[in-house]
C-alpha cells in the first residue's frame, strides 16, 4: 500500500510472528505500514489466556443481566472518577447520545490527594458490583486487565521497533503504575422507527480515541464497527476469530508527529447487523475495549521522542503532518490530563454536573462558541 492510497480492509497481523527471529522483521514491516497508512489492525493469536478471556466475557455478560436497581448502586454519577454504570444513551459522542449501555472500570488506583491537580481525578478507585451478586467478577476482570496490560507493554515496544527506535523509547510517557480503562458495552438493536436513509443508528458517533492504544475484544459476532479511510469511505471491521482489534489513539499520533495514524471510527447499528446469515436474531452486541492511556501529567516539555528521518519520510500526506502538529499543540500545551478531563466532563455530563459544574459550564460554553 502506498502512503497516498486509502485502505479498503483492516490488516491482520499474527502475534506469533514476533516470537521468532526469522519472522519478526516481516511483522515489524507490516506493522510499520499499518501504523502509517491505516491506524487499525486485527492482532491474531494475542497472548491472552483463553480461560481468562472466556471467564471475563461470561462475567461481563452476567453483569448486564443484573436488575436495574443493582446496576444503579454503582452508577457513574456517584464517582468523581468517571467509573461505574451508564444507562442507555447517557454518553455523548459527536454531540449526540450513543445508543449503548455500559460499565466503566479501570486499573484500581487510590483517589488523588487534595493538593493534586483536579484533572488527576480521571484516575481513582472503581465501583464494584456486590461480590454476592456476581461471585468472582472482580477477580475475572482484574486477571483479564492484567493480561491486556502485559500485551500493551509488549505491543508498545513493538511499535517503537517498527519505527526504528529502541524498544524502551516510549516508556517515559506512562505512569507507574499505569492505568488502563476498560469499558463493557452493550448495544441493543436500534429502534426501528429511528433507522433512516440506510445509514443506521448511532451506537457510537464518529470519533478518534484519545489515548495511546486501544485493545478491543468484540465479544459477539455482530458487525457494526466501521473505520474511515482517507477517501472518507467507511470500511467494516467485523469480528474475526481469535483476534483483538488494535487501534492508534490521538496521544500516540501526536507523540510521533503524525507518523502513527489515529483513525476515525464509529459503531453503526443497522437491523441486519443483529441477525445471522439465516435471519436468526443475534441479540444485543457486546464489545469490551481496553484503553491504554499516557500519564495525565505529560506535557510538551517532558517529551523527548525523536523518530528517525527515514521513518518520517514515509509519511507523504502533508495534511496529516499538519493535523498531528495541531493535535500535539492542543493536547500537550499544558498537560494531556487537562484535555482528557474536560472530554470526560462533556461526555458524561451528569457526572460533570454533580462533581465539576464549573468545568462543565465552561466546556459547554466553549463548544457553543466553536460551533457558532
Amino acid at each position: 500500500m502506498s502512503a497516498s492510497a486509502s485502505f479498503t480492509s483492516i490488516p491482520v497481523l499474527d502475534f506469533t510472528q514476533t516470537l521468532s527471529p526469522a519472522t519478526k522483521p516481516g511483522f515489524l514491516a507490516q506493522l510499520r505500514d499499518t501504523l502509517i497508512n491505516v491506524g487499525f489492525l486485527y492482532l491474531q493469536n494475542p497472548p491472552i489466556s483463553h480461560d481468562v478471556q472466556d471467564t471475563f466475557t461470561a462475567k461481563g455478560l452476567e453483569l448486564f443481566h443484573l436488575p436495574l436497581e443493582k446496576k444503579l448502586k454503582i452508577e457513574m454519577v456517584n464517582s468523581p472518577h468517571f467509573l461505574g454504570y451508564s444507562r442507555l444513551g447517557a454518553e455523548i459522542t459527536a454531540l449526540k447520545p450513543d445508543h449503548r449501555e455500559q460499565f466503566d472500570f479501570a486499573t484500581e488506583l487510590p483517589a488523588p490527594g487534595p493538593d493534586e491537580p483536579l484533572y488527576r481525578n480521571i484516575c481513582g478507585p472503581n465501583q464494584w458490583p456486590d461480590e454476592i451478586t456476581i461471585p468472582g467478577f472482580r477477580q475475572a476482570l482484574e486477571l483479564y486487565l492484567s493480561e491486556v496490560h502485559q500485551l500493551s507493554t509488549t505491543f508498545t515496544a513493538l511499535i517503537a521497533e517498527a519505527l526504528d527506535l529502541p524498544p524502551t523509547a516510549m516508556d517515559g510517557v506512562f505512569d507507574h503504575p499505569q492505568q488502563h480503562k476498560l469499558k463493557l458495552i452493550k448495544y441493543p438493536p436500534p429502534p426501528a422507527s429511528q433507522v433512516d436513509d440506510g445509514i443506521g443508528f448511532q451506537g457510537v458517533g464518529p470519533h478518534k480515541d484519545s489515548g495511546f492504544l486501544t485493545f478491543l475484544l468484540q465479544a459477539t459476532p455482530h458487525r457494526g464497527l466501521e473505520v474511515q479511510n482517507k477517501s472518507g469511505e467507511w470500511v467494516s471491521a467485523p469480528p474475526l476469530p481469535n483476534t483483538f482489534v488494535v487501534n492508534i489513539g490521538r496521544a500516540l499520533e501526536a507523540l510521533t508527529g503524525g507518523i502513527c495514524t489515529a483513525t476515525t471510527h464509529r459503531v453503526c447499528l443497522r437491523p441486519d447487523n443483529f441477525v445471522d446469515a439465516e435471519g436468526n436474531s443475534l441479540g444485543p452486541r457486546f464489545s469490551f475495549p481496553v484503553f491504554q492511556g499516557v500519564s495525565p501529567d505529560l506535557s510538551a516539555d517532558k517529551i523527548t521522542l525523536v523518530v528517525p528521518d527515514h521513518i518520517r519520510a514515509l509519511v507523504k500526506d502533508e495534511k496529516a503532518k499538519s493535523d498531528a502538529e495541531a493535535t500535539f499543540n492542543q493536547m500537550f500545551k499544558t498537560s494531556i490530563g487537562e484535555g482528557t478531563f474536560v472530554a470526560r466532563v462533556t461526555s458524561h455530563q451528569d457526572v460533570g454536573q454533580r462533581w465539576y459544574p464549573d468545568v462543565l459550564a465552561r466546556a459547554l460554553q466553549g463548544q457553543r462558541e466553536f460551533s457558532a
